[in-house]
């Protein structure tokens, strides 16, 4: 069975490299919560996946604009290692939604214009949806740094710090992407509420349009074969 999963990555030559890190940050940083290491360890995994979001459109003619702007994410990130300074973090913040949705769209484009139907662009549709929940949690903590209050953390205590907040916004954003709901994490203020709404929205237009046509032809590619 684990071999079985690996050929699937494995056969995956653009997209699998992204979506193997995710589920890895996904299924390591439980084990380090409340440690040291924890940072750390999220920093660098964050890195590693602004470094395959690039990777995965690299046969893009667009992928020096692409290695540029996560470049400059990456300089960003680097910086505000040594500053909480709420303009310093806005900044980065909006060049690493430009990279993030920039990548997001060369994704669709290159998924949604190759004829073959095969594994790679099954996992590809799924990048695209990962990546939709990574963008609006940047928003979400985006709009938390400037304007505090904007989110509630109910049981997760009232005034978390910057590194708390993130994460939870991080967890809401791909909780409200599936519509779970579970209202442990309210936005307050109009714009978060907006923000949500259109996040849900975007996230269920997708699976029906998109992601669904692509699986659909993928099986039916499949039958024929």
């Amino acid at each position: 069975m684990v071999g079985g999963f690996s050929r699937i990555f494995f056969s995956a030559d653009r997209f699998g490299l992204l979506l193997a890190i995710f589920l890895l940050q996904l299924l390591t940083l439980p084990f380090f919560e409340g440690k040291l290491a924890s940072g750390f360890i999220s920093d660098l995994l964050f890195l590693l996946l602004l470094a395959a979001a690039a990777y995965s459109v690299r046969n893009n003619r667009y992928f020096r604009m692409a290695l540029a702007l996560g470049g400059l994410s990456l300089a960003g990130v680097l910086v505000c290692f040594f500053t909480e300074n709420t303009f310093v973090l806005l900044v980065t913040s909006v060049v690493y939604l430009s990279y993030l949705g920039f990548v997001t769209v060369l994704i669709v484009v290159d998924v949604g214009r190759d004829p073959r139907i095969n594994i790679d662009n099954v996992m590809g549709g799924l990048c695209v949806y990962i990546l939709i929940g990574v963008f609006w949690a940047t928003l979400f903590s985006m709009l938390e740094t400037a304007s505090p209050g904007s989110f509630a953390f109910g049981p997760h205590g009232a005034h978390p710090d910057l590194v708390q907040s993130g994460t939870l916004l991080y967890y809401y954003s791909f909780i409200n992407l599936m519509t779970i709901g579970f209202g442990d994490v309210v936005p307050m203020s109009h714009m978060a509420q907006t923000l949500s709404i259109l996040e849900g929205l975007v996230g269920q237009f997708y699976l029906v349009f998109f992601m669904a046509s692509l699986v659909g032809r993928y099986i039916a590619g499949k039958n024929k074969g």
